[in-house]
């Protein structure tokens, strides 16, 4: 009988870890800085948000994502510093505001 109630409990436990994953996404949005990112006017044209994304990145600033009025942080910075100021398609898992990012690719203008 305890082997079974063991048993149980088990896949139980392994049910509800799987129920509470984070949700995997597909977004598309742009990489800015934690600074700018706020601000309601766009920058124009697109090599100036580069430039501008990249200065705020260099002086401290993070990087996030920009989905409409949606602001990420995003977890693991490193995957999406080249795609500083670019839109971008971005495959992640999201927990809270935060995204950590699996892959990211640039969107075509």
């Amino acid at each position: 009988m305890k082997k079974y109630l063991l048993s149980g409990a088990l896949v139980l436990a392994i049910s509800v870890s799987f129920a509470f994953r984070p949700d995997e996404v597909h977004l598309k949005g742009v990489i800015e800085d934690s600074t700018c990112a706020n601000s309601k006017s766009q920058m124009t044209p697109k090599d100036s948000r580069v430039a501008c994304v990249k200065k705020c990145l260099k002086s401290g600033a993070t990087a996030v994502l920009v989905v409409g009025d949606k602001i990420y942080k995003i977890a693991n910075q490193k995957a999406v510093l080249k795609y500083a100021g670019e839109d971008v398609s971005v495959d992640g898992t999201v927990s809270g505001d935060t995204i950590q990012v699996t892959k990211v690719t640039a969107e075509k203008s």
